[in-house]
Order: C-alpha cells, then sequence, then structure tokens
C-alpha cells in the first residue's frame, strides 16, 4: 500500500502516551494505533468538545494536561469528560486569574 509522508512531532508525555497507549491496545506500532485513532475518528465524526478546547491553551497548559494524561496512563485510569471538562476550567481559571472587580469579604 502507498503512503504519503506526514511528519508529526510530539511533546514528550504525549509520546510516551501515544507508544504506552500502542502497547496497551497492542497495536503493532506507534504510526498503526495513530492510524487507527485517525480511522476511529473518521467513523464516528463527533465532537472534539474535550480536545479542541485543549489544542487551543498555551503549550505549557498542554504539557499540563498532557502530564496527568501520562499519569494516568501508567496508571491504568481513563478519564470521562466529567473530569477533563473540571481541569480545562481550573487551567483557564489559573490563565485569566482573579476576576476583575471580585473582592473577599473578611
Amino acid at each position: 500500500m502507498a503512503s504519503s509522508p506526514l511528519s508529526l512531532k510530539l511533546p514528550p508525555d504525549l509520546a510516551e502516551t501515544a507508544k504506552l497507549r500502542a502497547k496497551q491496545l497492542k497495536y503493532p506500532s506507534v504510526n498503526a494505533y495513530l492510524k487507527g485513532l485517525i480511522r476511529y475518528d473518521a467513523l464516528v465524526q463527533g465532537e472534539h468538545n474535550i480536545t479542541l478546547p485543549i489544542a487551543a491553551l498555551p503549550g505549557s497548559e498542554q504539557d499540563v494536561m498532557d502530564a496527568k494524561l501520562l499519569q494516568n496512563t501508567k496508571n491504568g485510569v481513563g478519564e470521562r469528560g466529567q473530569f477533563l471538562t473540571k481541569l480545562l476550567g481550573k487551567l483557564k481559571d489559573k490563565r485569566d486569574g482573579p476576576k476583575n472587580g471580585s473582592s473577599e469579604s473578611a
């Protein structure tokens, strides 16, 4: 089968996660795993309500997410939308800082 070359660079934690998941799922290689993800996405045609906001985060905040995902992968723990939505909210709150005009009463 002919292939079109495509270059892909991944942050270290995300690359390690891909290697671990490929092995856990018994894919013959990371390349086969990535092809499987693309095929699955094309089959499902679902929204990317969790991963698209992650892609919009600054690189340092994406690194925080990637480190958490790697830790979960090493521990065999999956997360669903609620957890990821909360984590994204925390990262957004941290980035935005205190709300303007907010004050705490003593």
